[in-house]
This record gives structure tokens, sequence and C-alpha cells, in this order.
């Protein structure tokens, strides 16, 4: 049976056709954590994603013009939708987000009439960057750069996507849409096109469209130009300065205000305020960005494999696994029995089929919780069970909450065996999000990657009384040795 959870398992085309076209094999039921970085669009070689690039720009400039020259800015044309159907973003089930509705309408106006009134004017770029817009004080958050580049490359990725269809989809599994993609300059509107699309019609949808993305613009967590870089790389940018008073003046004010021993808030609002007084450092940041793009390619595409590693080709082998192996997706069970025998699975092919390897690069551990969150919750994808991630009952959020009608429901906690706080989780998170949100049960997961950790937890749960517990699973994802060397 073709669980069809992926791109290429509900097409049925091979994963080497799509890696061969480029594209990301995005999964049919889940975002993947992946962004679209405009950065790598402007370091890239390819003619087309530079002109891209150019449009992206050049869309964010007009938009500047309009919030300088009109008074009131046509507010709607500074909203954006979720381009929902390339799969990627933060949603852990589904593919629904909010997209830049009117806050970041007014708060993108707010900074062309202020802080970013010279966006588009720097002397010592090659380019203009959007990032720049997330790096200080505007009120715009880094979900604005995948959100907005979506938007603006949607008509080229309909394309891109038009052609893979074309060229390996049956007819049966193409349709025909009309989107609003591009834009009118003159009239300031957005217009319609037609394309052949992959047609995706599940569990009683009324069907939808499939955008595929170029792995090589897509990256995990942040932008190469963002908050959290140029915080890090601050001081070394401002030290670095050719204009030898520029460089003192900086230094001298960034000391300033800083207290005897700065704490990373305290260093934040000293770089905020340094900013204030020499905004031109963030051009240096960006320009010194620029000088190394070559630096972005590498970094992104092995966040991407680790990804793929970690998530997509994890989940692959554990749903094939589970619809050929198993009556998993056909026995009737409690949440509890359904959730505790998926956990126990997991297990399973960790410690006794060499999954542990999935969750190593180079000899070290490279899955942390939210790897192993998504995983597992990938493995519901055909369950008639309400699976609900990271659900706020009141006392904070429990990682998942299986439950099938209002009487029968199960929390269950991932954690790693290495975390400080994993006592005081087992004593109290669990009972208390069971009390919270009236769970019948409750299931920690607990992922080790040495035996000092396995020894570790251990010792916890017998101090706790809970070594026989069969809803603490403790799972040993340490290197195994082969059985012929052993």
């Amino acid at each position: 049976m073709n669980p069809q959870l992926f791109f290429t398992d509900y097409f049925h085309v091979s994963s080497q056709s799509l890696q061969n076209f480029g594209a990301l094999d995005i999964c049919l039921e889940a975002d993947l954590p992946l962004f679209i970085d405009p950065f790598l669009l402007f370091a890239s070689e390819r003619p087309e994603y530079k002109q891209l690039h150019d449009r992206i720009v050049g869309h964010l400039l007009e938009l500047k013009n309009l919030a300088l020259s009109q008074d009131p800015p046509n507010e709607s044309l500074f909203k954006f939708p979720e381009v929902k159907q390339n799969w990627l973003g933060v949603c852990k089930w589904g593919n629904n987000g909010r997209g830049l509705g009117s806050k970041f309408a007014r708060d993108l106006i707010k900074a062309f009439r202020g802080f970013y009134r010279n966006f588009g004017e720097e002397d010592i770029l090659e380019s203009a960057h959007i990032e720049k817009l997330t790096l200080v004080g505007s009120g715009i958050g880094r979900d604005f750069i995948s959100d907005f580049t979506a938007n603006l490359a949607l008509e080229y990725l309909l394309e891109y996507t038009q052609r893979f269809a074309e060229e390996n989809l049956r007819p049966e599994q193409i349709g025909r849409f009309s989107v609003r993609c591009s834009y009118d300059k003159s009239l300031r509107i957005w217009r319609p096109r037609s394309f052949n699309l992959p047609y995706f019609y599940k569990d009683g949808d009324s069907g939808d469209f499939i955008v595929l993305t170029p792995l090589d613009i897509l990256s995990k967590d942040e932008s190469f130009i963002s908050h959290s870089s140029f915080v890090a790389q601050f001081r070394s940018i401002a030290s670095s300065l050719d204009n030898l008073s520029l460089r003192s003046s900086i230094n001298e004010f960034f000391s300033s205000k800083l207290p005897a021993d700065p704490r990373r808030a305290d260093i934040e609002y000293a770089i905020d305020k340094t900013v204030e007084r020499f905004p031109e450092i963030i051009d240096h940041y960006i320009r010194h960005q620029e000088n190394n793009r070559g630096v972005a390619t590498a970094i992104s595409a092995e966040k991407v494999q680790k990804l793929r590693i970690e998530i997509i080709d994890t989940i692959g082998k554990l749903t094939s696994a589970l619809f050929d192996g198993s009556d998993f997706y056909t026995t009737p069970t409690t949440s509890y029995s359904e959730a505790l025998a998926r956990a126990k699975f997991l297990k399973e092919v960790i410690e006794k089929n060499d999954g542990y390897r999935i969750f190593y690069k180079n000899g070290n551990p490279i899955a942390q919780e939210e790897s192993i969150q998504r995983i597992f919750r990938l493995t519901w994808f055909s369950s008639p069970y309400d699976v609900n991630s990271e659900v706020n009952n009141g006392r904070g959020p429990a990682d998942y909450k299986i439950s099938f009608g209002q009487r029968d429901s199960t929390i269950v906690e991932f954690k790693l065996g290495s975390s400080t706080s994993l006592e005081r989780n087992l004593i109290n998170q669990a009972s208390i999000y069971k009390e919270a949100s009236k769970s019948i049960n409750d299931i920690s997961v607990i992922l080790c990657y040495t035996p000092a950790e396995i020894a570790k937890v251990k010792k916890i749960m017998k101090r706790l009384k809970i070594e026989d517990a069969e809803n603490v699973l403790v799972i040993d994802a340490t290197p195994k040795i082969s059985a012929s060397k052993a």
C-alpha cells in the first residue's frame, strides 16, 4: 500500500526524477520547516534567480514609494496571503498560515516613514535586501521574509511547477488553475494567470494545486541576513570599519551602553541604541554578508540536507514499515493504546532496525526534540484520531494531545535524556497537562544519545518509582555495533 505522505508517493513519480529536477519532495500532511531565502537568489549565478531577486526588491521599493507619497496609503497593497500550496513553514500539521495582514501592513508603512526611509538608497551595497527590514526595531518579524518572498516569487514557482507537471505527470494528475500572481504595476493590481499544475485531492477536500520549490533557494531557520547574525557579528563588523573616526565613535558609544557584567539582553539593548545613533552600521553588516555570499549557499544546503535526513527520509521509512508490515492503521484502539503503539514502534525502529543512524551525522547527534515530535506526528496521518500539537490548556503547551471525542484523550511528551529539567518534567509536566486537559492517560518518550544519559534517566525513574511504568519509554539512540562485528 502506498502511504501517499509525500509528493512523490501521491503522484507516483520517482524520487530521482524530482531530485534531477531540483525540487523538494514536500510532505502533503504538514509543512516542512523550510523557507525561501531571498539572499540565495541574490547570491546565485543563475540569471533567472537574480532577476527574481530584483523583482522582489523592486516591488518593496514601490511599496516604500506608496508609503511616502500617499496619505493614507492603500493598506490592501501592503497585505499578502499565505502561499500554503508550497507546504513550507512552521505548521506541524496541515499547511494553513496567517500570512501578512493588517498589522504587518501598518508596521511596514511605519518603517518606511521612519527608520527605513532610506531603504534602497544605500551607497555601499550591491543591492537592496528585504531582510534589512527585520534587523532592528521595525516590528517586522522574520516571517515577513518567507511570506513576502513566496508571494513575489509565486509566478516563477508556478511556471517551474507547471514545467515539472507537464514533463512528468499523467494528464489526469494535472488540473488547470487560475492564480493571482502577476502584478500590474500601472494599475497596481494582481492579475490572475492560468497554469497546468499537480492536482491534489484528499480526505473529502475540494482539491487544490501544489507548488514545488527548488532546493537551492531554500533554507532552514533564519535567512543569511538576520537579526541573530547581525547581533553575533556586531562587534567584529564595528571593529573592522575602514573609517577610523566612525569605528571609534561606534565602539565607544556601544561600550557606554553596556553594564559592568552584561547579559545577552543588555548586549542587544546596547546594539539597538548604537544602531539608532549610527544606522550606517547595518549597511556595513549587509555588505559583509554580500562579500561572503558563497558561505550562504553552503550553509543553506547543509541545513536542508540535515532536515531531509532527520525528517523526510526518516518518516518515509517509518510510514512504509507501518503500512507494509502491520495493521497499524486498521485496528481500532483507544487513544492511549494507539499512541503507545506508535511510540513503541518508533523505539523499535531506532533500537533494533538501525534507525538510530538517522539521528547522526559524522558521528555526532543531530536530532532535537522538535525533529522527534515531527516524526511522531506524521505517523498519524491516516488515523481517525484527532492529533493536536502544542495544545495549550491553560498550563503551557503539551507536545501532543491524542483524542477521539471528549472522553478518550492522551497526552504525549517528548524529551531528550540530556535535558537538565527532565526529572522536574517527569514529576510535574504530564500530570499537570493531564489535569488541565482532563486527559485519561499520558505518555513520556525520552530519547538518549549516550550510555551516560540512559543511566541518568534510569536513576531518575528509579528515584521516582516509575522504572516499570509502561507509559514512560526510554529510547536508546546510541550507536550500535553491527551483528557481524559483535
